[in-house]
This record gives C-alpha cells, structure tokens and sequence, in this order.
C-alpha cells in the first residue's frame, strides 16, 4: 500500500506537460508561451510570480530601471492578525550582475485583506515595484520571492541589457495597472504581465523620452499593432504634444481607449515625431488580451466539451446552437461571468480553478485509452475538487490493483478499479451512488448560485428557469 502526496501529484502535474490528441490544455489556457517568447519572467514553485523590468532613460549617464513583480493572493499564506483582518508577509530580493555583484537589495512588504475569502484569490492581486539606477550593460537579474509566514521562496534568473540613451531616446513604454493623480508627476502602479484577462476598457501606459532641453516640440503616439491575421477593427490610439523639461525629460501618461472587445497578441508602440513630423524614435512591447479567445473560436466544440463538467445540461444546449466569433465570445465570457465568486477582482477565481483543475487532471491521468480530464479519476477531481489522500493498493480489489479517495472533510471515500489495465482506472460499482450524491449536492449548490445571477447574462438566462 502506498499514499500519494496530493501537493506533490498537483506539483508534479503542473511541471510536466502532456500533450492530448495534438493539444496541450495548459498552453491554450496559460500564458506560458507568451511570457516564454517575450522574456517575461514567470517563477513557478511554491511561491509563483510573475516579473519584468522597463529601461528609461535618464538625464545622467545610468539608466533608469522599473522592476515590476505580481503574484496572487493564493501564492502566499495569510496569518490572522488581532483586528481581525488578514495579513501576508513577503520579501523580494533582486540581484544585479555581470562579472561583479553590481546590485543586491531586498525589500520587506505586506499585504492586509479584510476577509477570509479574499485570501484565496487567483488573479494578480499584489503587484511590487522598485526603480534602480544602473549602468549601461549586459547582466544577469535574479528575482526572489519569499512567503515570510511559511518561508518558502521561489527564484527566476533571466539576462537583461541595459542601453544607453542618446542624443534623443525613447524608454520602453510601461504598461500600467493604475494610475493616480494628472501631469507627469503622477503615480502609478505597473502591470508586469503584460496580460489582461478580458478587453480593458482602456491601456494605460507610462512613456519616457529623452531629448535636448528646450528642443521639441514632439508628438508622442501610442497605438495598438495586432500581431495575429484576422483581427479587425478600430486600432486604439492616443497622442499628445510634449516638451522636454529642463533636465531633458519627457515624462506622460496616455490611455489608449479600446471601445471594441478584442482578443489575441499586440504590440503597443509608441512613437516620437519632431515639429516636421519625422519619426526620431520608437519602441514596442508586447502585450496579450484574452489570449485563449482565438482557440476558443476556431474550436468552438473542443471548448464546450472542455467545460462539460462545469455547464449544466441546458446551458450546453444553447451554447452548441452559438455560431460566429463575436456571439461565442459573448456566450464564453457570459457563461463565465456568472460564475465569477469575486466580480471586483481582475480573475474569474472559477474559471482559473476548473482550468488548474482539469489541467492537472489531463497531465495526471491520460492513459492510452483516453485524455486525463475524460478519465473517471480526472472527473472526480474536476468536479469534487483534490481528495485529502490517496492510497495506491496494488493488493487486488476483484483480483485487480485499485486506488482510494479520502475526502475526510466531508466523510466520504471514493474507489477506482483498473479493470482492464492500461492505467485505465475506473470508478467501482460500490463507489458510484457515492459519487452520484456528492456530485448531486454540488450541482444543487450551483445551481441556486446561476439561478441567482442568470439575469446578468441573458443569452443563458432561460437555462435556468
């Protein structure tokens, strides 16, 4: 007999990819290959993160380096404190070098939320910032993240190039989450991931030049430059006039408003014009919308049977009769939002646990007869979430090896028989009306929980009527 390790199965599945009939769920809806492609720093262990770093240029000779961390609520473990809210503590260490150690510093911060529940929040909840001053040149960063209640820590290590700006320079533009106040001395709050999770309403964006004192004036344009065919429509833009200050400084602020839903990669560039319009500088970074939406469209049926578990028998009724991008899109993001436990939040904490869910359970138990999420043990875990414990008994259950399911929280066992080998595990007669009763008061739960918020998603109100 044998127990398995649930943190270490979920560990182990998250790591080791597993491609499904030519897909790999996890790629189509992760952000991996973006932040693989664009060098975005993405730190997976107990502690992931996600970071990235922007060179502006300075009047000096250094250069100014924005350093931008986020990670989620979930990746670190709050403590009640004695006013009764919650409070995590966490520390972000950076290292700077190329031959020598050129910069180490660490930064001690906490976050404080008012409930339980906001604890356990999947979306990027906590973004950190620092701005360094460095010489031009080639380094190596390290960013380490350590949860200072449970003294765990993950580090990522990623080679930057530092520029030197001159005579007249353009810094990379900086994607923002917030920001506070007008005029160039605003503050502001970065977005390191580059990644919004549905159409913003506007992309905020921090640009900084450099140019002769007194010179100018300039046009500063920022525009939106899809990096996918088939993307139509109105293209965000935004530009103002700007003159240096003293120092030789152009510092603004412009918000590109996005009146059109969208989806897919983009570039944002900016660009600086002088008085006769000649472009003198430009640069572009890259940035996702909805990254998985394309997939989505192209395999409207793969989709719907990913969400199987998830929609009740009427809602996949009406979402198979759904045809042409924009009204699956709308239907997609609908059938989500309803479920959305946190709407204030920039996640769908449902949506990216069923996905985590059923990612594990694809990487976990694909076995030769069919993919890990249809398996019966992928079910159980998609639809009544991780057991508490599992024990591997290869002793014969029926003269065959068997696995059992403890979910002590709610006092119920569930066993799996590998009848025909293959790794093929599947549920036992005795365990079905078990599973059937769990499965029935979750789906009873659910239920009262869309019928209550059906009228804010009327493509699938009648579903539950």
């Amino acid at each position: 007999m044998r127990s398995i390790s649930i943190a270490a199965l979920i560990g182990a599945a998250l790591l080791t990819p597993t491609l499904a009939a030519g897909q790999d769920i996890a790629r189509i809806f992760s952000n991996e290959a973006f932040y693989e492609e664009h060098d975005v720093l993405q730190a997976q262990g107990d502690v992931p993160f996600i970071a990235d770093v922007w060179t502006l240029p300075t009047a000096g000779d250094s250069t100014r380096v924005l350093l931008g961390v986020s990670l989620s609520n979930d990746a670190l473990q709050f403590v009640r404190t004695g006013d009764g809210t919650w409070r995590a503590s966490y520390a972000v260490r950076a290292t700077i070098e190329d031959d020598d150690l050129v910069f180490d510093r660490t930064w001690d911060k906490s976050v404080d939320v008012r409930t339980f529940d906001e604890t356990s929040l999947t979306s990027e909840t906590i973004v950190f910032q620092a701005e360094l001053s460095l010489p031009p040149g080639e380094f190596e960063l390290a960013v380490t993240v350590r949860d200072r209640n449970a003294d765990d820590a993950t580090r990522v290590k990623h080679p930057i190039e530092v520029p030197s700006f001159r005579p007249v320079a353009l810094g990379e533009p900086v994607l923002l989450k917030l920001v506070r106040g007008e005029g160039p001395e605003a503050e502001f709050i970065v977005h390191p991931s580059h990644y919004y999770a549905s159409a913003p309403s506007a992309i905020e964006v921090l640009a900084v030049a450099l140019a002769a004192p007194g010179s100018g004036p300039y046009r500063l344009s920022a525009r939106l430059v899809p990096k996918e065919e088939g993307r139509v429509g109105t293209i965000p833009e935004w530009s103002a006039e700007v003159a240096p200050d003293s120092s030789g400084i152009v510092r603004t602020f412009g918000a590109l408003e996005n009146r059109e839903p969208r989806f897919g990669e983009y570039g944002l560039e900016i660009q600086l014009a002088d008085s006769t319009g000649s472009i003198v500088a430009n640069r572009e970074i890259p940035l996702l919308i909805a990254g998985s939406s394309g997939w989505i469209i192209d395999n409207w049926e793969d989709a719907l049977e990913l969400i199987q578990y998830e929609a009740t028998g009427r809602e996949m009724d009406l979402l198979e009769d759904v045809e042409g991008p924009e009204s699956r899109i709308e239907a997609w993001n609908c059938f989500w939002a309803i479920r959305d436990p946190a709407p204030s939040t920039t996640g769908n904490e449902a949506m990216q646990d069923y996905f985590r869910r059923l990612q594990i359970a694809e990487r976990t138990w694909t076995s030769a007869l069919r993919k890990g999420y249809l398996s019966d043990r992928g079910r159980v875990f998609i639809t009544l979430g991780p057991p508490d414990d599992i024990q591997e008994r290869p002793m014969p259950r029926e003269g065959r090896p068997f696995e059992v399911w403890t979910y002590y929280r709610n006092n119920f066992q569930i066993v799996f028989v590998d009848r025909i080998g293959f790794n093929n595990y599947q549920l036992w007669d005795q365990s079905v009306p078990v599973y059937q009763h769990e499965l029935s008061v979750i789906e009873r739960r659910k239920r009262q929980f869309l019928r209550e918020r059906a009228d804010q998603c009327p493509l699938l109100a009648s579903a539950f009527e």
